[in-house]
């Protein structure tokens, strides 16, 4: 093997939007996927010109399965579920560009203007272009788009399986929307057949991304709440007809021909085909009636296939031809052998910068680790450095707090950052001086802690042990270095590590508290979405500990204010949102929600007969199929 060019990614500075979605945190994964900005992406040699019209099939290998999930991320957040929708939804008015900027999209919008109203309130009309169609060539109307946000909003949806019904949650009259309160939403007009109008609260605003606010996207009303219709009143627009918990039951959660699971009709540049449970494969076929991206981009390769491989298998697939498309890939061991694969011209390559970390994630609300102390006690049982070093090859670097390499917060504040924030360095003695001093000086028996086993602490008149419940997925490499770093070392502390290893899914299920049981801390990788929403991630209001948003369940006063105070800071004042991110790096330092253990560098390995490929940070790999092509 020859030497492998290895980067010094401290020194990178690489420009890219932050995320963390309007509020949702970005997909989450077992391995490793989330999106980071360019850092040393290699001009692919174009062998061909782009076709005029679709040809052509392209496998996608993810280690993370695709979930038979097929609605939003309130129902399924994991990482290749997160960007699969992007492939079948779509015609949202307010798009994010390839550059990363945030803008209505002209493909979608005719017109719109905003109104700041004497009451402090804001109100954003949007008129939609003429000629847009479902797949199936209904016409699309504002009908569409007005339905989606009052039945996302409505307490008719949050019946389904605990979805969060928040779509509308900054405009006006949606408490009492979703409390059944009013059968119209206050805050929300259909203002002709092509017109809607939202009204933001007051105290809503101001808001960092203020543009968001207008980005409604469509759903067929016809297949998801047939006979019913969308009407406006002097109170607000209403969904008319038989619209109850019992139809969405059946037009979207019924398990074999629900929307959720077989979406037949869609605006998306692609169709939904099938999906096997046995496998996790999923078939996407070109959308004819796709009217464009924000450029006017179709895409041109006909078939998308999504299978889940094994990190430890999955290069080979690449270079038996069995998969085609490897994305976000991480790892000395996975990225050599795939830069052999380049050397040898069986494959290409693109790199870039996460836009995320790997993390041990703490559940706050549980017992023991709703102490800071106990949380910062595991983090000084791990040689960060070593894991990275370990795991990476020199792909990655450690990092601090909650932030990653691609984010230009990031890239300006290194120095900031080295001289502000505790880098945690394995030291087992201060871990014993933390739990000493938060109380942890038991034996089982009662007697005073003898300085070896587990520790003991007295809660309201009861020893309780120092156990960490650990819930970890199968076949994750991370798991099992962890595995191999952690027990001994918590142990020599006092602290009892009780792993468990099941599913992605399951794990998922337990970090939303929708399992039998609820784990004191979980392993997995988390990337930032495209607006960056830290007032929704740390907040202490209830309504943002669930459907992804603070799944850290902290709930810290200080952490929270400093939040909620950068919704407010204008978009175009950066200086101002460094300095408050800076203030909740360091908060979040302190308190140690999760144990931060890696940001690394990603690539993407795919077969030379892909071509036009190019994605980073910004622009994903469900972006980056629009612009590319196959050479069968």
């Amino acid at each position: 093997m020859k030497i492998k060019k290895v980067l010094a990614l401290l020194m990178a500075g690489m420009l890219a939007v932050s995320a963390a979605a309007c509020g949702q945190s970005g997909a989450v994964t077992n391995n490793s996927s989330a999106s980071g900005a360019s850092s040393d992406s290699t001009a692919q040699t174009v062998v061909s010109e782009r076709p005029t019209t679709p040809t052509g099939q392209l496998v996608i290998g993810s280690t993370t399965d695709l979930e038979a999930d097929f609605y939003d991320t309130s129902f399924n957040n994991s990482a290749t579920n997160y960007k699969m929708y992007s492939l079948i939804h779509g015609l949202g008015a307010v798009t994010q560009t390839k550059e990363g900027d945030f803008t209505y999209n002209p493909t979608v919008v005719k017109s719109h203007e905003e109104v700041e109203n004497a009451d402090g309130t804001k109100t954003y009309t949007v008129t939609i272009n003429d000629g847009l169609v479902w797949s199936d060539g209904t016409p699309i109307t504002a009908k569409d788009y007005v339905f989606a946000v009052l039945l996302e909003s409505s307490p008719e949806m949050a019946s389904l399986d605990g979805y969060p019904s928040q779509a509308g949650y900054s405009y006006v009259g949606y408490d009492e929307f979703l409390a059944g309160e009013t059968k119209a939403f206050a805050g929300v007009h259909l203002v002709d057949d092509m017109t809607y109008s939202v009204t933001v609260k007051a105290e809503e605003l101001p808001y960092h991304y203020d543009i968001l606010n207008a980005g409604l996207a469509p759903r067929p009303m016809f297949v998801i709440a047939p006979e019913c219709d969308v009407e406006d009143t002097e109170n607000g627009a209403t969904i008319t007809g038989d619209f109850t918990a019992e139809l969405l039951q059946k037009t979207i959660n019924d398990p074999t021909t629900g929307y959720r699971y077989n979406p037949t009709v869609v605006c998306g540049p692609y169709l939904f085909e099938s999906y096997d449970a046995n496998s996790r494969q999923g078939t996407f076929v070109v959308n004819p009636n796709y009217a464009g991206d924000y450029r006017g981009v179709k895409p041109v390769i006909e078939k998308i296939i999504i299978k889940t491989v094994k990190s430890d298998t999955m290069m080979n697939e690449l270079a038996a031809g069995s998969v085609d498309l490897l994305f976000q890939t991480s790892g000395a061991d996975t990225i050599n052998v795939g830069l052999d694969l380049v050397e040898e011209g069986k494959a290409a390559k693109n790199s870039f910068f996460r836009n995320g970390y790997g993390k041990v994630q703490f559940d706050c609300s549980q017992f023991p680790t709703d102490s800071a102390s106990v949380r910062q006690a595991i983090a000084y049982c791990l040689d960060r450095n070593e894991f990275v070093r370990q795991y990476s090859g020199g792909y990655a670097s450690v990092v601090n707090s909650w932030y990653g390499l691609a984010q230009w917060e990031y890239t300006e504040s290194k120095t900031w950052l080295a001289e502000n924030l505790n880098n945690y360095e394995k030291n087992i003695e201060t871990a014993k001086e933390l739990l000493a001093a938060d109380g942890w000086n038991k034996n089982a028996d009662g007697s005073d802690y003898s300085g070896t086993g587990t520790r003991y602490k007295e809660v309201d008149g009861e020893l309780k042990p120092l156990v960490i419940e650990w819930a970890n997925s199968e076949g994750n490499p991370v798991s099992e270095l962890l595995a191999t770093m952690l027990p001994e070392a918590m142990k020599e502390a006092g602290m009892e590590l009780k792993p468990t290893t099941m599913d992605f899914p399951t794990l998922l299920n337990a970090i939303k508290h929708k399992s039998d049981k609820v784990y004191n801390m979980y392993n997995l990788a988390t990337g930032f979405a495209a607006a960056s929403s830290p007032w929704y991630a740390f907040s202490s209001d209830p309504a943002w500990m669930t459907g992804g948003f603070n799944t850290n369940y902290i709930a810290d006063e200080q952490l929270s204010t400093i939040a909620t105070n950068m919704k407010a800071i204008p978009f175009e004042d950066k200086e101002a949102w460094l300095e408050s991110w800076q203030q909740l790096i360091k908060r979040w330092n302190e308190l140690m929600p999760d144990v931060p253990l890696y940001s690394d560098e990603y690539y993407d390995f795919f077969s030379t007969k892909l071509q036009g490929w190019e994605s980073n940070a910004i622009w994903d790999w469900s972006s980056a199929v629009l612009d590319a092509w196959v050479v069968e």
